[in-house]
């Protein structure tokens, strides 16, 4: 499998923002065609500074790298701002590579945060399929205000393998669909701690059927009846034997312990008259021959 290098940059004098205070940049790298491509290192540098006006808020710098074009969304970059800018995917969305932020100011620029982390895209194996990979840059700023002196470059790492044309072509059809991102999205869901109580392990939720009674060394066949082997044994009825395996299929409360005092397999050794009641109502008289033998017909 090859490795190949690839450095590309993003310069340009000035761009303006729109009525949202958005300025959105994109810049298409071809790759190998037919290959499945595993981006195994990123890095970013910014060669400038950005010329930022004196204002009381900072314009943030958005990066992402992704198979397909970056499509911004309806979700609001900064909400408590005066100028609600729109931002790209999360980080954490299947159509994102790798994504940094910057927080800027005059003749400066912040640390910068990215995902996957510095330590963990030193040895990425994100992997994908499309014949081309897309630098996408968002200036989120102030409405109709110009920002020069642009210039950012990349480095990309890449790992190329070829692949089958059924696999090359499913995985760009997905890649394909995974970049139709939806506008907004909402995927958390919250519920009172009095509710997340018994949903966290299901059996504390729907309890179970595992046996709380143990075998006792001195009576084993207890485990099975309520026999005791050190004393007479009692006589126990068909309609008990078939109510001790109906409870050991009964299945506890979310508040009650598990299970009855009958295991599960309790109807292993029980024929089928027993568990499931006579084979026939009505059974045959056997008829016996003079020699004893049963008499067939």
């Amino acid at each position: 499998m090859a490795v190949s290098i690839i450095k590309e940059t993003i310069e340009l004098n000035a761009v303006t923002a729109d009525l949202d205070g958005n300025a959105f940049l994109t810049k298409r790298v071809n790759l190998k065609t037919g290959a499945r491509h595993m981006l195994l290192q990123m890095d970013v540098f910014q060669d400038a500074y950005m010329s930022v006006p004196d204002e009381p808020l900072r314009q943030n710098i958005e990066i992402v790298i992704s198979p397909y074009p970056a499509i911004p969304t309806n979700m609001i970059y900064q909400f408590d701002a005066p100028r609600q800018t729109k931002r790209y995917p999360a980080a954490g969305d299947d159509s994102v590579l790798f994504k940094q932020r910057y927080d800027t100011f005059q003749n400066g620029i912040l640390p910068s945060i990215q995902f996957p982390s510095p330590e963990i895209a030193a040895q990425n194996k994100s992997f994908f399929y499309t014949d081309h990979i897309y630098i996408n840059l968002a200036i989120h700023g102030a409405p109709g205000q110009t920002y020069q002196n642009i210039a950012f470059s990349f480095m990309f790492v890449l790992q190329d393998k070829s692949v089958s044309v059924l696999e090359h072509t499913l995985g760009v059809l997905a890649e394909s669909h995974n970049a139709m991102c939806a506008l907004t999205m909402s995927n958390g869901h919250m519920n009172t701690i009095s509710n997340l109580r018994g949903n966290t392990f299901p059996t504390w939720r729907f309890g179970g059927i595992r046996p709380e009674h143990t075998i006792s060394p001195t009576a084993a066949n207890s485990f099975f009846l309520e026999i005791d082997t050190r004393d007479a044994e009692e006589m126990v009825t068909t309609a008990a034997v078939r109510q001790s395996v109906a409870d050991s299929r009964r299945m506890s409360g979310f508040d009650e312990a598990f299970g009855e005092r009958r295991p599960e397999w309790l109807s292993m050794d029980l024929n089928q008259g027993i568990v499931a009641g006579a084979v026939r109502s009505d059974p045959i008289p056997l008829k016996y021959a003079d020699n004893g033998n049963t008499r067939m017909f």
